[in-house]
């Protein structure tokens, strides 16, 4: 049975990838290709180049997912037929086999079945979860429609794709680097070398997003300055950094756009402050010889800070997801893209 990958992580890897890259991105790409072929009368076959990936449901603990992009040329007399099932490694004296992962995503360009008449080729890759530690023989069982098989086979150096996991520590630092600074109120080096967005500019757009949902709730009745929004996102954000609790986990890397996982299991939580933002305005009222609710609503408002700090916890109950793309060198987040949004929205407490 395949395994398809393009329910959540996959299809959004894709969909950041954009066209082409940058002379960077080319760079690290081609520094990992390496020209390994083989040829028999059958076929010739050619690891074109390997990269370590992160594909959910594929990747596996103490292993690592290789994506090997190949090129198989038919050189027999009759039409050869292949799959990505038609590759399979052996561990360096052992015999057992070791196949390819069942891969679906049209956009990672996956070796998928083919016919080749005489002459002609085709690329794609395949995935092993392999022990990078340990050597391989990579072997494609190649069979014509006249009924000729044999093997070809190609000797791999593992050392020489270990570079290209060096994406995975970077793009999780920089993502973690993004919610320090952005949503936690802390500082973190990281961001100045590793994160594309403009931390100033980005603190903006989300101020506005906090603005415009506290003006129609919780600050609905009162008159704020710019300013006065100012000092209450600064105050939620540092509350936010103190308070919250969460684990992240890179659960997704291919080529140059990673997705890192992110359990929120404690964090601030929107109608728990407007509840007890509501208390403090009742508990005015009650010890208060009038009804002023104006003045109620202020002095809740005046204690804002102090609501932050007591107001009850929420988890989110479903995990969520920050989605970056290179950028210039550099690790960019989307505030546009459809799952960055739910993590923006439940860091700026929507969560319930």
């Amino acid at each position: 049975m395949k395994k398809f990958i393009g329910s959540l992580a996959i299809i959004s890897l894709i969909m950041l990838a954009g066209c082409g890259g940058t002379a960077d991105q080319k760079k690290e790409k081609n520094a990992n290709k390496v020209a390994t072929t083989a040829s028999t009368d059958l076929a010739k076959v050619e690891v074109q180049e390997g990269n370590y990936v992160i594909l959910p449901d594929v990747s596996e603990d103490e292993l690592s997912t290789i994506a090997l992009k190949m090129k198989v040329t038919n050189t027999s007399k009759g039409k050869l037929s292949l799959t990505a099932r038609n590759f399979v490694l052996y561990e360096a004296g052992d015999d057992e086999k070791i196949k390819a992962e069942d891969v679906y995503a049209d956009e990672l360009n996956v070796l998928d079945y083919d016919t080749l008449s005489k002459d002609k080729s085709t690329t794609g890759s395949i995935f092993f979860n392999i022990d990078p530690k340990k050597e391989y023989k990579l072997v494609f069982e190649a069979m014509n429609d006249n009924g000729d098989n044999e093997d070809v086979e190609l000797t791999l150096d593992m050392a020489k794709y270990e570079d290209s996991k060096e994406g995975f520590k970077e793009s999780e630092n920089a993502a973690n680097a993004f919610l320090d600074v952005q949503f936690l109120n802390n500082e973190n080096e990281n961001y100045a070398k590793l994160v594309a967005n403009d931390k100033e500019e980005t603190k903006a757009e989300f101020l506005k997003t906090y603005k415009k949902e506290n003006e129609d709730r919780l600050f609905s009745e009162l008159t704020l300055s710019d300013q006065d929004y100012q000092n209450c996102f600064n105050s939620f954000t540092s509350t936010q950094g103190k308070r919250a609790k969460l684990n992240t986990e890179l659960s997704a890397y291919y080529g140059d756009q990673a997705i890192l996982e992110i359990t929120l299991d404690e964090a601030l939580s929107n109608s728990s402050i407007y509840d007890l933002s509501y208390q403090y305005e009742r508990n005015y009222i009650d010890s208060s010889d009038n009804y002023d609710y104006d003045a109620a609503e202020k002095y809740a408002y005046s204690k804002y800070t102090e609501i932050l700090e007591k107001s009850p916890l929420k988890s989110e109950s479903d995990e969520i997801h920050l989605y970056l793309k290179k950028k210039d060198g550099k690790w960019y987040v989307d505030l546009d893209e459809m799952h960055n949004e739910q993590t923006i929205s439940a860091f700026l407490g929507n969560i319930y």
